[in-house]
């Protein structure tokens, strides 16, 4: 199955959108970012369900969108498998109505329709109207909606909102092995970083209309380029440079020496990593970062340390399985080199392959 390539841009009263993305065929690619920034509007264009200001949408040699050339594939010929936020299934057609819906009349649509029952668990709830279900039944309602049409590609619109936290990680895996059967272009929207660690092979960052960070979710999430990105993905202590000189920051919540400078100029912020630092408690004196311990978490393998700094900024410390838990009051955090980050403040767009080409 081929790739699907993008190229868009739409203006729309004060929001505008303008970016570029490839979707492989292998795997499930992840669009953060915050409301309103451009997700759903980006799998509405893709879908054909609305029209850009201008761009183009190729699925392998098919062109379904080229504004230069006054192309624009209707949305049922572009075959797409979408899947709305909650779902929209029709409440007057039953679970098996429902996933017949998008099928075409052939000898063998009923045959079709069973398989899917019986692939995503549905086959006792076939003659349920939607009213009847719960959320997770629902879910798997859509999702064999989207995929019994044999989708050219999958758009999957913050599938796991209306879902119970409980059920999350069952369809989280339930999907992730759909997508591998099927092996087309899937594109999923998400507000949760947990769903896009789980099962996202490729994650995209929407801030604003633009494309600010794209690669494989381990890349991405290691290295989110800058400040504004890496607060989209949960990291959490980041702290603002007010004066950099090449070998120290310094800030109205200390000072740390950097040893291995990754910027010449002032970055802006420094990020640091949660797992590694070290907490010598009871100690306000000697080496580190002076900090005030505030709150100690230990569940089912979970151990975090909640801090402040000289200007109430707070920092969050994952403490290792073997390490005594600290006191509350003064402490000294010790930072290792590789547990800091040099970010610059934001506002870089991202320029993807399809950028440089055009």
């Amino acid at each position: 199955m081929p790739d699907l390539d993008a190229h868009l841009a739409l203006h729309r009263n004060r929001f505008a959108l303008d970016l570029a993305i490839r979707i492989p065929a292998q795997g499930i690619t992840a669009v953060l970012g915050p409301s309103g920034g451009g997700k759903t509007t980006l799998l509405r264009l893709l879908a054909g369900l609305e029209r850009p200001s201008h761009g183009h949408i190729r699925h392998g040699q098919h062109r379904w969108l080229d504004t230069a050339a006054g192309i624009d594939v209707p949305t049922r010929q572009r075959r797409v498998g979408f899947m709305f936020q909650h779902y929209a299934l029709f409440p007057h057609l039953s679970v098996a109505g429902n996933i017949a819906f998008g099928l075409p009349r052939r000898s063998d649509w009923r045959t079709h329709v069973r398989f899917w029952l019986d692939r995503l668990g549905l086959s006792p709830l076939a003659d349920r109207r939607p009213s009847a279900l719960s959320g997770g039944e629902r879910q798997r309602v859509a999702l064999a909606r989207a995929l019994a049409p044999q989708p050219t590609a999958l758009l999957l619109d913050e599938p796991f909102s209306a879902v119970d936290a409980s059920l999350r990680q069952t369809l989280r895996l339930l999907l992730h092995e759909l997508v591998a059967e099927t092996q087309v272009p899937t594109l999923l929207v998400s507000h949760d970083i947990d769903d896009v660690r789980q099962i996202a092979d490729r994650a995209a960052v929407i801030i604003d209309g633009k494309l600010r960070r794209f690669g494989t979710t381990a890349e991405v999430f290691t290295d989110p380029g800058d400040a504004e990105v890496a607060r989209i993905l949960g990291w959490h202590n980041l702290l603002p440079i007010v004066r950099w000189d090449g070998q120290a920051a310094v800030g109205n919540w200390g000072a740390l020496d950097i040893e291995s400078p990754a910027a010449t100029a002032c970055p802006g912020m420094l990020a640091i990593r949660p797992n590694g630092p070290r907490l010598d408690s009871g100690n306000d004196t000697g080496q580190g970062l002076p900090v005030e311990i505030q709150r100690v978490i230990e569940m089912d393998g979970y151990r975090a340390v909640f801090c402040h700094l000289n200007d109430r900024s707070r920092l969050r410390i994952h403490l290792g399985g073997r390490e005594a838990l600290p006191a509350l009051g003064r402490a000294r955090l010790s930072i290792p080199p590789e547990c800091i980050r040099l970010l610059p403040p934001g506002r870089r767009p991202y320029t993807s392959v399809i950028n440089r080409r055009a």
